[in-house]
């Protein structure tokens, strides 16, 4: 037996077998993930997917292939080089965005022996160093600022701070290391994730917010008088707008521009903004109408004439929680309008009932640090107060009610604010807001229930 085919032996042997592979790129990059595997006739299935190789199948599917044929993939963006009979399964990932880091694994089945080989690549995707040393990211972005020196004399003690090198130290320092470990660190936000014995001290932030934009210093210490590397580099972040609303809402998400020289083609994407083009696209226009929606869900409703490429989502649900990008294709090199907007679902409860029932929607709070004013409305939750308010309560009794059609019947000082609906028709069907005022921004509790109201040919009569 050859030294080949022993070793093949071994490895189709050898249950679960996972070997371990990292590759960075960057945003907008074509990224080859590597799957190489030993031949067997045995061997026509296999995988790739998102998150750690499992004990079955792949975690979140990209893509399937069954011998020579690739039987379904997630996106255009994912492609299979290779073929099973040549031991070969690499996926490329075209125009990569920030939501493409994180684990893969390809699978490859072996039915003959019962085992599968599976290989997991960890995968980090960093924002372009722009010219001057600007990178630019989102809110709730993770971004990497490129640090590094040569360790040919040892290693070097090392500090991040945030504003401009001053002539020694970092002012306003975030993160420190003794040239082996990280020593000290303002917040777990700020990782050096690099390999630090090779001289790779980049800054990995974490959860960016607006204020964290600015200069930072990276200093490397070398004795000596004005000896210290130092490498300056400014984080730009782009605030996401935000929309909030809940399942089965009509959801519009913003976005305008400038028709003066005509009107451009436009596509809206699932993720952050790519380089070059929309990631996960769902919609596309070529300036007049739309040329293409994933669903009929997603449409542009406003005036394309005039630049409103505002996307509606129709009927939304959980799974369209997210950032989305709108992308205005400009000539020239990088001179696209590019807005992200991040979507966030909340998931009402669901109540039903036939028409003429007295029904209850359920709505209670811990009043341990004493009662609240609270209210009812009709529709979603806005960002403050009630819309079409109802009912409305001081945190001792109900202070106005706008029919006694409504009704709270529970004990309010125990904080049981749950609203009676008398005698319901079809149009009492819909979402309705209870809304707890607590003081501070944005800390009132809220809860959304949706109403579903039933004819069934037989209404009750008191």
């Amino acid at each position: 037996m050859g030294l080949y085919t022993l070793l093949t032996v071994l490895a189709l042997l050898t249950p679960g077998l996972i070997s371990a592979y990292r590759t960075t790129g960057l945003v907008g990059d074509t990224l080859i993930l590597p799957c190489v595997f030993p031949v067997s006739k045995d061997t026509n299935l296999a995988c790739w997917g998102r998150g750690a190789c499992s004990n079955t199948g792949c975690n979140h599917p990209v893509t399937k292939i069954n011998g020579s044929t690739v039987m379904w993939t997630k996106s255009m963006r994912y492609q299979v080089n290779g073929d099973i009979s040549d031991g070969t399964l690499s996926l490329t990932v075209t125009d990569v965005n920030m939501d493409d880091s994180g684990v893969y694994c390809c699978r490859v089945k072996y039915p003959g022996l019962g085992v599968d080989l599976k290989k997991e690549i960890n995968v980090e995707i960093q924002h372009p160093v722009l010219p001057n040393n600007v990178v630019r990211g989102s809110v709730d972005d993770t971004l990497t600022l490129p640090c590094k020196y040569s360790v040919d004399e040892g290693p070097r003690e090392v500090c991040w701070g945030k504003g401009s090198c001053p002539i020694t130290g970092c002012k306003n320092k975030v993160l420190s290391t003794d040239g082996t470990d990280v020593t000290w660190s303002e917040s777990s936000r700020y990782k050096l994730l690099g390999n630090i014995n090779q001289g790779d001290v980049s800054l990995t932030i974490s959860g960016l917010s607006k204020d964290q934009e600015g200069t930072y210093c990276c200093r490397v210490r070398i004795p000596g008088p004005f000896n210290d590397i130092k490498n300056e580099i400014k984080l730009e972040i782009q605030d996401v707008y935000l929309v909030r609303g809940s399942v089965m809402d009509t959801l519009t998400l913003p976005c305008s521009y400038s028709t003066d020289s005509g009107t451009s083609p436009t596509c809206w994407g699932k993720g952050h903004c790519g380089l070059l083009s929309c990631s996960n696209t769902v919609l596309q226009s070529d300036g007049h109408e739309v040329t293409w929606s994933e669903s009929n869900r997603y449409q542009l409703t406003g005036n394309l004439a005039k630049g409103n490429v505002s996307l509606t989502i129709e009927e939304a649900n959980a799974d369209d929680g997210g950032v989305y990008c709108c992308r205005v294709e400009v000539p020239g090199a990088f001179n696209d309008i590019k807005k992200e907007i991040r979507v966030e679902i909340r998931d009402a409860d669901r109540v039903s009932a036939l028409m003429g029932d007295t029904v209850k929607l359920p709505c209670k709070y811990n009043v341990s640090e004493g009662t609240s004013t609270m209210c009812w409305g009709r529709g979603t939750c806005p960002t403050f107060k009630c819309t079409n308010t109802i009912v409305w309560t001081d945190g001792d009794d109900v202070s106005w009610t706008e029919s006694e059609k409504y009704r709270l019947m529970g004990k309010i000082k125990t904080g049981d604010v749950s609203l009676i609906i008398k005698k319901v028709t079809i149009e009492d069907a819909g979402m309705y807001c209870c809304r707890v005022e607590v003081p501070g921004l944005f800390n009132d509790k809220i809860k959304e229930i949706n109403l579903e109201v039933e004819d069934d040919g037989f209404q009750k009569r008191t």
